[in-house]
């Protein structure tokens, strides 16, 4: 009962927040359609005249819709990157509003600072998918398969992978002071090895690999398989359960990232520093 309490007032703290400030929803309105633009454009040219390639993507990725392709992996890329903005720096936005510090000493469990963040963090994200299949739907003109329900358990998947990075980055950017810096690193990492705007068939073996151990690699295949080409759940239950266990493997280590975090404080007494 008394984490519930702690958590509740997280969540009502950062939504407060959130409403408060507003302009964080234009934001999500127009990144949704500028930021795949750029490779739905590029797409478009290297298919050649009268998209004569277009049957070697159908090829290798099984579906000849590369616009949905690329949009759903854009999609899920989106959601990474806003939980790795608001959710992993959420200590780090404390810490530099001199407010961190204090509530560190409060008697509480301090994971449930992050707990807390990650409910306004899944809010936003759930948000910004929605916004985001409309926008592709009625303005880009793509059609997507399976129901809405599918899609927000496939949403759900997915979660235990994006919060343990983000508990990861969270602890991360702590030790390092330093949160653009390692955003821009990550979600490079993450746009290269996971596929997110092609398939990783195409990549050197060596990246194929390493790509198998990144849950959000198997996410989007997820995703694809099933707002894309209409595939059913039963059908990709192996990417399913790899996906949830490397997620809950990445919660594990960002578990232990932030116990790291916690001695580090106690021992250094860092928090104050910038």
């Amino acid at each position: 009962m008394h984490r519930i309490r702690t958590i509740s007032a997280v969540v009502k703290k950062d939504f407060i927040q959130m409403v408060r400030y507003p302009t964080w929803i234009i934001q999500m309105l127009i990144w949704p359609l500028i930021f795949p633009l750029m490779y739905i454009l590029s797409a478009v040219g290297m298919a050649g005249p009268g998209g004569g390639s277009s049957a070697s993507f159908q090829a290798v990725t099984g579906t000849n819709s590369f616009m949905g392709y690329i949009v759903v992996g854009t999609m899920a890329w989106m959601w990474v990157n806003i939980t790795m903005w608001s959710f992993g720096t959420t200590l780090r936005e404390e810490q530099m509003r001199g407010t961190l510090e204090s509530n560190w000493l409060c008697p509480i469990n301090r994971i449930d600072l992050l707990v807390g963040g990650a409910f306004i963090s899944a809010l936003q994200g759930f948000i910004i998918a929605v916004i985001s299949v409309l926008e592709y739907r009625f303005i880009y003109g793509i059609h997507f398969t399976g129901n809405p329900l599918t899609w927000i358990l496939v949403f759900l998947i997915m979660v235990p992978g994006v919060y343990g990075v983000g508990v990861l980055f969270a602890s991360l950017v702590l030790w390092a002071k330093e949160a653009n810096a390692a955003v821009n690193v990550v979600r490079g990492i993450m746009m290269i090895v996971c596929g997110i705007t092609f398939p990783i068939a195409v990549m050197p073996k060596l990246l194929q690999t390493a790509s198998k151990f990144i849950p959000f690699t198997y996410g989007i295949e997820i995703s694809r398989e099933v707002m894309i080409k209409g595939t059913a759940l039963s059908a990709i239950k192996g990417d399913i359960l790899i996906c949830i266990f490397e997620g809950l493997i990445f919660l594990l280590l960002g578990r232990i990232a932030f116990r790291g975090t916690e001695n580090k404080v106690k021992e250094f007494g860092s928090l104050e520093r910038f």
